[in-house]
């Protein structure tokens, strides 16, 4: 599972790079949870302001290089490179209820300047005789190019934060005289902060493994998926009155585990399922998975077992395809529409002394045959017909 609501550790020690960009970076956040995790990446959160107006990501990275690549294939992502320069937190932090942001920019790039900003920012919180209770930790980040600060300020609540400005009386946390100087500093262009909440985050701990499943990215069928795993099959068996069961098979570019639900058949001990992607020109990706890999795992109501499985020959294929129209009989129609024979797959359980699985049928070109092993084709609509079968 992917964990949620958990802020980044800012002082994390493998943090070498943050990049942060303007936006709620909802493309990246999708990419991330599909099991697309970068091995550079430390954690990914997004911040939207308290009035709602504005949205922040802040990503963490051990290699900015990769981080930069990574993001670039975003459109419409642009990334700025900090580095954190120092950090003040105090004895037993309590929890953060409001994330206060600060843009700091400069009339040039100076990389001396940046960090003599930061400093005296530090000598006026030293100088301050009665803190702000509420306030937590303060992180401050220089910007590769030399041009903008971001100090990252922890607070118990955006009140606090907003009764912190109104006692100083000169727009900062502190009334202590080391505040005119930071206000006053030379080459200042302009400054400004934001009070945000957590949206949403990812971090590294809780990113997808190996081994983790990964349901239909599609969300009713990810549902019924759920419904079925945790019901043990008493929910999502019969899925609008026909028999479905949960297949899981290895994708075959990114080498995750991919959890769908079908309907099937039953043919004495073997289980029969139909790739007719309701009728499109492509194979369903479920299909296309189990032909570079026909390990399989299913679960049939509560039972749960390994498969081998493979496309039923062309001897094999008309009597059960007559048992697989008797139960949907839309596949008839899904026949009718495409140019493509829809493959019939049978799925055997896993016993010693299986022979070698037969190779995968001519004119199938596994590397390019579908562009992604997470989807099984267009839905069309709530019905078992678009990714049940």
């Amino acid at each position: 599972m992917i964990a949620r609501n958990v802020l980044p550790d800012i002082a994390h020690p493998g943090v070498d790079t943050v990049l942060i960009v303007r936006s709620a970076a909802a493309e990246v956040f999708a990419d991330l949870e599909c099991g697309s995790w970068p091995k550079e990446l430390i954690s990914c959160t997004a911040f939207v302001s308290t009035d709602g107006e504005k949205n922040v990501t802040y990503t963490q990275w051990r290699n900015g290089e990769a981080g930069r690549e990574y993001l670039s294939g975003f459109a419409g992502i642009e990334a700025v490179e900090y580095r954190l320069y120092r950090s003040s937190v105090g004895a037993n932090p309590p929890v953060p209820g409001c994330i206060v942001i600060l843009d700091v920019e400069f009339d040039g790039p100076d990389h001396d300047r940046q960090r003599r900003w930061v400093d005296t920012v530090f000598d006026a919180m030293a100088g301050e005789t009665d803190p702000h209770p509420g306030g937590i930790s303060g992180h401050f980040h220089v910007s590769t190019d030399g041009t903008r600060v971001i100090p990252y300020a922890e607070w118990t609540t955006a009140d606090a934060h907003r009764d912190a400005i109104e006692r100083s009386g000169q727009g900062m946390i502190g009334a202590g005289s080391g505040w005119r100087r930071v206000r006053e500093f030379p080459g200042v262009i302009d400054s400004g902060f934001t009070r945000y909440h957590l949206l949403h985050s990812l971090s590294e701990s809780s990113a997808p493994g190996p081994d983790d499943v990964h349901d239909s990215p599609t969300d009713w069928v990810a549902d019924h998926v759920r419904d079925y795993v945790e019901t043990d099959g008493q929910s999502g068996h019969l899925y609008q009155g026909r028999p479905s069961l949960l297949l899981t098979t290895r994708g075959r570019k990114s080498g995750k585990l991919r959890r769908t639900a079908l309907i099937y058949g039953e043919d004495d001990d073997r289980y029969v399922l139909v790739a007719s992607n309701a009728g499109s020109p492509t194979h369903p990706a479920w299909y296309l998975n189990l032909l570079a890999d026909p390990e399989v795992t299913v679960q049939v109501g509560a039972e749960k077992f390994t498969g081998r499985a493979r496309p039923a020959t062309a001897e094999e294929k008309p009597p059960l395809w007559h048992l697989m129209t008797a139960i949907f009989p839309l596949y008839d129609t899904y026949q009718a529409k495409t140019h493509r024979e829809i493959p019939l797959v049978i799925v055997e359980r896993r016993t010693e002394g299986l022979i070698d699985p037969e190779p995968a049928p001519p004119g199938v070109d596994l590397p390019n045959a579908y562009r992604d092993d997470r989807f099984s084709g267009p839905s069309t609509g709530r019905t078992p017909s678009p990714r049940y079968t």
